[in-house]
This record gives C-alpha cells, structure tokens and sequence, in this order.
C-alpha cells in the first residue's frame, strides 16, 4: 500500500470518530486547570498538573521515530485530511499565500499578542480531555512569552533578531533553515526538508512577523522538493482550509501546515503517521488550530488594543530579556528564608535576612541587629519600611502574589505606604521599589515586577546618569510624594536604585553572606 492509499484509509477512518468532548471530560479539565496557583518563574518550570502548552506541542515532538511510543501515549490531538485530491501546486499555493502577506499591516516587534488556541485529542490519557482551549502571550517578534505564570524565551527569540539579514530567495532559505539543525553537509535531503519544515511552521505560529519576512517564509516552503498540497481541508474549528503537507521520512511524521482556503491564513498545524506494522510506530492525527490572534496591551490582558508600545514598555521587556538573559536556574536562585545578604544601599550597609524577619546595621559604630517583632523595630531604619511583612509574600511561608503584571500592580497598591495618590498606584509602586531592593519574592520574577511598572498611568522613561556616574534608563512616575523615579542600569537592565523625594538612593553592592557585619 503506498502513502496515498494509507492517506485515503486513514480518512476514511477518521471520519468514523467523533469530535465531541463529553461534559465529564470538560469537568474534569476545568477541575485540573482551576485548582492549581499560579507559579513564577523567570524560565518553564516543571508542572504539577497536565497541561499542553502549545509551543511545546510542536513539530518536535514526532520528528523521531522513537517518540512514536509517548505520542501514541496521549499527547496528541486529532487531524481530519481531506479525501479530495489537491487541485494546486504546492508553489502555487505558497504564492498565493505570500502575496497574501504582504497585503497585511506590520505589527511593531514588542507588541504584546494574545494567541488562543485548541488541541484535540483522539486517545487522551484518562482523565485528560480530548479537546483542550487555552491562551497565551508574547511580543510580536516571539522574544518573550508568558503562559501559565510562567515567562520565558519565545520560540522566536534567537531567529527574530536575525530575520533583517535572512535571504529572500526561497532555496537559499530552505537551505538557511536546514543548517540551523542540520550544519554538516552530509545531512539527507529528508532531513533537511523536515528541520527546514518545522522552523519556518514555528516562525508563521507563534511571532506575528514583518509582511515581507512572512511572504518570503511561504514562498520558501513551496520550495522544499517534498512539498505537496492538500486542498478542501478542514480544521478541528470547523475552518475550511488548504493544507501544505511534508510526507512523512524515516526521522518524521507526515507534518502538515493548513491555510484559510479564502484569505490564506494560518489557520492549524497537524502531524500524524500510520502504522508500517511495527510496534508504537502509529502516530495519532494531531492537531493544534490558532483560532484568534489578538494585539493587546500587555501579558494577561485580552482586550483588543492596537496602540504600538509605549517606550515604558519597551524598556521594561528589555529588562525582561536580560533577566531572562542572566537567570541561573537553581537553588541559588531561591535563597533560604533564613540567609543573610548584604546590601549597600547609598553609604548604608545593610545586612537582612532573605524573608526579612531580622535586619542589621551600624549605629554610631556598633552593629545592632534587630527583629521585625522586637521593640527595638521602631528605631530603626529598614530597607523595607513601609508595605507588607514579607512572611505575606515569601514563597515558603505565605500566599503567592497574583500572576499577571496588571493584576499584581492593583494587589501591590492595596498596601499603605504613606502615598497621597492611591488611585495612581503610587503605593504599588513605593512597595516595587522596595522589593527591588533586595526583598524580591524568589518565586515571583522580576519580569513580573518590571512589567508591573509599565502598566502604570502615565509613566515614562528618560536616560539620566545616577549619582555613582552610572548610565541609567529611569521609569519616571506623575506622583507628588513617594517613588518617583525607579532607575534600570542602561547597560545590562539590572535595578539600579529609586528616586524618593527626590533622593536617589541607589543598590551600589548585593551579596549572600554568613551573617551580619560580614562583607563580601
């Protein structure tokens, strides 16, 4: 039996099983997503509970033969193939979808874009629905992305950067995408064609991309020797659609990338493979369709906002890549509650405890080290002086803070500082400001934080140069008392300190230390 003939079996298969999820099988979704907080944290962390985030069901996942056996375990969705023969080219479609393209309006690359998208699966695991909708975030240009409290490098992060200097000849492109996976030039064709595949789905999914980056990507794909189309294809939405279809390879299943049949845009894309008799080497049809893509004002929003970025936000994302950037991941990043760091803040040396319970400091040139409940507590100045206790946010001891920057501004601004201004967010921001200093939630990343402050009203930015001769980018806030300024250094986007009646007082050194009146 050739390909086609399994093609044609597999559809008439396919056409027996029912796409409907039962309501138990939605309850019991819905139980396992609702239940479970939010977490932070400035890379994917591992998961408690079932999820399938889309830009982790990719391609990858059934490029080798010897994932066939987890695949056929539940982490797949299912794909309905059209049973008509195609009537197009696979270059003729890819070049009505490139002038398609080119016909679309250019999105600013740090815009922030809402993606839902659903997944269906034939054979899910027990107690795993079969149709799974969720939402997701990340800039245009696929830097950054944020699902499920969880900020990381979006799958356009590296290439994003580069798209300005690729070629704009198809064959040239293919050939630019295979290597990146492929750099030896003793690769097989079918592995070229199927690494060259996957890269160019990933980019056209997941980043909202320049016209003419996007127009190229299409054409590049009608280009790749394998190619076929699909024509009167639906998707798991119902959409009526044309699909452009990589056989499936020894180190592949058949990958597929399935276009709107009117206007030609990405619609899904579906990978499945049939048995050839062996064991686990049958591959359920997959499916993952992106049924709305919308601009928005931030991560955690998904109200339509076309405006382009404020500069705020802009240098806020740059902050959050250069976090990302430097993140360790590990237990040095989650210091115990009961270390002590080192803090200079100014002239000031300080020495805390990581959950703030305890903090030391020269006084007339003898160290005194006080608790928070102790009577001494009043007399001295705290690095944290005004906000909530930290044992409140502390990840081993108290309830997490919300996971969107948004909500967590509104949370953060319910806590009295001393500001005039509350409806301003003027508390929020006195309480960032102190966290920054030094008192951060390890389980909340700065991403959040940094994000937070550009969701405040009316903020802007300037270059200035702080007191210590430092270079630094300021976050400058409209209000009459309190923070008003909160200083990045221009260079590596690291907190550099704030400006508090219009004091700067600035973090100069930060260090893990044995205890107080230790330096590092």
């Amino acid at each position: 039996m050739n390909d086609r003939d399994e093609m044609d079996l597999l559809t008439r298969f396919r056409a027996e099983v029912p796409l409907g999820v039962s309501p138990q099988a939605e309850e019991l979704f819905r139980a396992g997503i609702e239940d479970h907080s939010a977490e932070r944290a400035m890379v994917p962390a591992p998961r408690t509970r079932f999820t399938l985030p889309r830009r982790r069901l990719r391609w990858r996942l059934v490029i080798a033969a010897g994932l066939a056996a987890g695949l056929a375990g539940g982490l797949v969705a299912a794909f309905q193939p059209s049973g008509a023969p195609p009537t197009l080219t696979a270059r003729l479609l890819a070049e009505r979808a490139s002038a398609a393209a080119l016909t679309r309006p250019e999105v600013p690359a740090g815009k922030w874009v809402y993606q839902q998208t659903v997944i269906h699966t034939d054979h899910p695991p027990k107690g795993v629905p079969a149709r799974l909708t969720q939402g997701s975030w990340s800039t245009a240009d696929g830097s950054l992305s944020y699902l499920d409290g969880v900020w990381s490098f979006g799958s356009g992060h590296t290439l994003y950067r580069k798209l300005g200097s690729l070629p704009r000849d198809p064959a040239a492109l293919d050939e630019y995408f295979a290597k990146l996976s492929y750099p030896n030039a003793n690769a097989t064709q079918a592995n070229k064609d199927v690494a060259d595949f996957i890269a160019i789905e990933e980019l056209l999914s997941s980043a909202v991309l320049p016209p003419g980056v996007n127009a190229a990507l299409y054409r590049a794909l009608g280009d790749i020797p394998a190619i076929q189309v699909r024509n009167h294809v639906t998707d798991i939405a119902g959409r009526a659609g044309v699909a452009l279809v990589l056989p499936k390879t020894p180190q592949s299943a058949n990958l597929e990338i399935i276009l709107d049949a009117s206007d030609y845009r990405y619609l899904a894309q579906a990978a499945w493979q049939p048995s050839d008799g062996s064991p686990n080497s049958a591959i359920p049809f997959t499916e993952t369709a992106l049924l709305r893509t919308t601009l928005v004002s931030g991560p955690g929003s998904t109200r339509s906002d076309p405006a382009p970025p404020s500069q705020a936000q802009l240098a806020a994302e740059r902050a959050a890549l250069a976090v990302l950037n430097a993140s360790k991941p590990g237990p040095d990043d989650f210091p115990q509650a009961s270390q002590w760091i080192y803090r200079k803040v100014g002239t000031q040396e300080t020495w805390a405890r990581a959950d703030d319970t305890e903090q030391a400091s020269y006084v007339n040139g003898t160290l005194v080290t006080c608790s928070r409940t102790a009577k001494c507590a009043d007399g001295v100045t705290w690095l944290m002086p005004a906000g909530p206790a930290y044992s409140v946010v502390y990840a081993r001891s108290g309830p997490r803070l919300p996971a969107d920057p948004q909500v967590l501004l509104d949370k953060l601004n319910t806590y009295r500082t001393g500001c005039a201004d509350t409806a301003g967010y003027c508390d929020a921001v006195d309480v960032i400001a102190n966290m920054l200093t030094g008192y951060g939630n390890p389980s909340i990343s700065p991403l959040t934080w940094y994000l937070s402050l550009a969701d405040v009203p009316g903020v802007t930015t300037g270059h200035i140069t702080d007191a210590a001769g430092r270079a630094d980018v300021e976050f400058r806030f409209p209000f009459a008392g309190g923070v008003t300024g909160i200083l990045l250094d221009a260079r590596t986007y690291r907190f550099a300190g704030y400006v508090k009646d219009g004091a700067q007082a600035l973090l100069l050194r930060q260090a893990n230390v044995a205890g107080p009146g230790v330096r590092p």
